[in-house]
C-alpha cells in the first residue's frame, strides 16, 4: 500500500502502537505530536487519512478539524476519552468520518482505516474536480468552492461535458449535436448563449472568462491550466 496516514496525538505510547499496527499493515505512517505541528505537515504533504486526537496541548484535535475545513480530500478519524454516545455524535457532526474511543484495539482501528480508505478511494472516482469546480456524479451536483451550482439543464450537460475532458476543444458541431442529439446545420446563437449562461455563473468575472474559453475558429475549452493556455494559445484566445 501507498496510502499515507498521519497521526496526530500527544501520547508517545499510543503514537507506537498505532504506528507499529498501520506500518504491519504496509500503511506509510507519519506522526505529529499537536495540532499545529499536523497542520505544518500538512503544507507540504498530501496523506490519504488522519487519525487525530482530540484532546491535545497547543492546539486540539476540533480546533485542527475547523482548520482544515470541508475542502479536504482524506478521511478523519478522531481519537477521544470521551466514550458518551453524545460525544461520538458531536464529534462526527463537527465533520470525522469515525470516531473510536480510548481505550481501543489497535487492530480495530486498522480495520477501521482499510474500510474508510476503501470507501474514500470508491468515492474519489465519483469526483471530479477541475480547478475550484467539482462535480459529484452520484448525486449530480456541481460546486464552485462548495456552494452547489444552480444549473438548467443543459447547463448542467455542457458543463460535465467540458469537465469530463478538460483542455479539449470542443467545435460548435460536437457541442450541438451532443446535447440536442441533433445535426447541426448552421451557426447560431444558441451554443452562444448557453456558453454565456454558464460563464454568468461559474466566473468570477464573466466579461473576462479565464474558465471556459473561446479558440478562434475552433470552438470551445475548459481551463485545464492557465500557464499551459498562455502558452500554446496566446495567439488564437479569443473572449466572448
Amino acid at each position: 500500500m501507498n496510502e499515507k496516514i498521519l497521526v496526530v496525538d500527544d501520547n508517545d505510547e499510543i503514537c507506537n502502537i498505532v504506528t507499529l499496527y498501520l506500518e504491519n499493515s504496509s500503511f506509510r505512517v507519519f506522526e505529529a505530536k499537536n495540532g499545529k505541528d499536523a497542520l505544518e505537515f500538512l503544507k507540504n504533504d498530501k496523506i490519504s487519512l488522519m487519525i487525530l486526537d482530540i484532546m491535545m496541548p497547543e492546539m486540539d484535535g476540533i480546533e485542527v478539524l475547523k482548520a482544515i475545513g470541508n475542502d479536504r480530500d482524506f478521511p478523519i478519524i478522531f481519537l477521544s476519552a470521551k466514550s458518551s454516545v453524545k460525544d461520538k455524535i458531536e464529534g462526527l457532526y463537527l465533520g470525522a468520518d469515525d470516531y473510536l474511543a480510548k481505550p481501543f484495539d489497535p487492530a480495530e482501528l486498522v480495520a477501521r482505516v482499510i474500510a474508510l480508505l476503501r470507501r474514500n478511494n470508491r468515492r474519489s472516482n465519483n469526483i471530479i474536480k477541475v480547478g475550484n469546480l467539482s462535480w459529484d456524479k452520484d448525486k449530480r451536483l456541481i460546486y464552485k468552492n462548495e456552494n452547489v451550482l444552480n444549473l438548467r439543464s443543459k447547463e448542467y450537460e455542457l458543463l460535465t461535458m467540458f469537465m469530463s475532458t478538460p483542455g479539449k476543444v470542443f467545435t460548435k458541431q460536437e457541442i450541438y449535436e451532443n446535447l440536442w442529439q441533433s445535426y447541426y446545420y448552421e451557426d447560431d446563437n444558441t451554443i452562444m448563449v448557453h456558453i454565456s449562461n454558464l460563464r454568468d455563473k461559474i466566473e468570477d468575472n464573466p466579461r473576462s472568462p479565464t474558465k471556459i474559453i473561446t479558440i478562434r475558429g475552433l470552438g470551445y475549452m475548459l481551463r485545464k491550466e492557465e500557464w499551459i493556455l498562455k502558452k500554446i494559445f496566446s495567439r488564437t484566445l479569443l473572449f466572448l
